[in-house]
């Protein structure tokens, strides 16, 4: 018996106590666009913490509210864990969302925006090539609606700009999830 404990002592540790390290994706490119407050803002503000990234547009009716109500979740969530994380929204319909239809959108969700850039200031063709070749989402805009079809996951990016992990906002543990990953950057 006294020779089974350290084997199994060992196994326990190797068990709860590491876990694997994240797997890096692809490097989001530099960037810088135009937040809700009508200033610059993009990697080099983002560079040495870690972010959190969606796709919303301010007139949707159907999902956008919805994310960004999880958005803010989130924006709690991490607040309440001591986690220092940025969070970023990019709008995909950056033709409506100037800055003041961003900041009128951002103020129903949260009253701090210290780590909430809602962005806008680039062309619609410029944002559906971003979101396609960095993110590996959809987005498009048909002439004939005033919606934006979308993807609606929920990136975590290190502090390097490296997408890490998304995450389907419709999976009931996916706050856990990202929290724990989160954590593991950390």
């Amino acid at each position: 018996m006294k020779r089974l404990f350290p084997f199994v002592l060992l196994m326990i540790f190797f068990l709860f106590g590491c876990s694997e390290p994240l797997e890096r994706g692809k490097q989001v490119r530099e960037f810088s666009f135009t937040d809700q407050n009508g200033k610059p803002f993009g990697t080099e503000q983002l560079a040495g913490t870690p972010w959190i990234a969606d796709f919303v547009f301010t007139s949707c009716n159907t999902i956008c509210p919805t994310l960004t109500s999880e958005m803010a979740k989130l924006q709690k969530l991490m607040d309440d864990e001591g986690i220092d994380v940025q969070f970023v929204s990019f709008s995909v319909d950056s033709e409506v969302d100037d800055p003041v239809a961003l900041k009128l959108f951002i103020d129903n969700f949260t009253d701090d925006e210290s780590n909430w850039h809602l962005l806008t200031g680039y062309s619609q063709q410029e944002l559906e090539a971003f979101a396609r070749e960095e993110f590996q989402t959809f987005v498009l805009k048909h002439e004939s609606s005033t919606q934006v079809v979308h993807g609606t996951n929920f990136y975590l990016l290190d502090s390097q700009g490296y997408i890490m992990n998304e995450y389907n906002f419709s999976n009931e543990t996916y706050r856990e999830e990202l929290l724990k990953d989160l954590k593991r950057l950390q």
